[in-house]
């Protein structure tokens, strides 16, 4: 189901410009959601369950936001993944720009050990997502897997949540480790792998995160987590923050 999406996707964003230039603020406004997909993006539009239109209802310099319906991935039980495909127009409302990116979400136990499910129930959990609005970007399923699990353990949730871990913070930090709690996985903007430290652990694996990314008034923090999840057990080693302003 994950290829046959894919693939589906990436197909129909090729012809995109002849089914998307001709959409007019009218459809946007009135046009139910698998209508508005249809139209906007052929039969891969058949595969999506929501938009997110424009705020005034105007294309000029407008994005249209549509997420297909919630899959399995791969084998990280609780984790289901949407693909966003976003149509960006321009200063006369003509489609410019294109672009598409896999997003995950927890809507399961993803504490729950190897061989203790199935892929069907795995299956049946994602054919029953109704929103994939808050799902969050991933460098795969695995990766996003991690992430959730060290969201929790950083912001003291689960049952990896009460860990020693050096912490870190550069910029604006008036509230020391209390930025921890601010991390959100639907707050994430931007994900991606980086080094980790010199370490003593199995397989470490390290992501940077980035929330408020680019909203005026906004505190934007980036959160370097260092640690491992080997053989289904996590353990965080440190955390850095850098929290930044948008005031000015």
């Amino acid at each position: 189901m994950r290829f046959q999406l894919l693939i589906a996707i990436a197909a129909s964003l090729s012809l995109l410009p002849a089914h998307a230039a001709r959409i007019t603020d009218q459809q946007v406004k009135n046009l139910p959601v698998a209508e508005l997909a249809h139209l906007a993006l052929g039969t891969a539009g058949d595969l999506m369950m929501e938009v997110e239109r424009p705020d005034d209802g105007s294309l000029k310099w407008g994005t249209l936001q549509f997420h297909s319906r919630a899959v399995v991935t791969g084998s990280q039980f609780g984790m289901c993944g949407s693909d966003w495909v976003s149509l960006h127009f321009d200063d006369e409302g003509l489609l410019e720009s294109i672009d598409a990116q896999r997003r995950y979400g927890v809507e399961g136990d993803i504490y729950r050990k190897p061989g203790k499910w199935t892929y069907d129930e795995s299956g049946a959990i994602c054919d029953g997502v109704k929103t994939t609005r808050s799902y969050f970007p991933a460098p795969g399923s695995q990766e996003a897997l991690e992430i959730a699990l060290y969201v929790d353990a950083v912001s003291g949730r689960g049952p990896f949540s009460k860990q020693n871990f050096s912490f870190a913070c550069d910029g604006m930090c008036s509230k020391g480790r209390n930025v921890l709690a601010s991390l959100k996985l639907e707050d994430i903007d931007e994900a991606r792998i980086i080094d980790c430290e010199p370490t003593n652990l199995k397989i470490p694996s390290c992501f940077e995160l980035v929330i408020g990314e680019g909203q005026v008034g906004s505190f934007p923090k980036k959160f370097r987590i260092y640690g491992t999840n080997y053989m289904n057990k996590v353990i965080i080693t440190a955390v850095k923050v850098y929290v930044g302003s948008t005031l000015a």
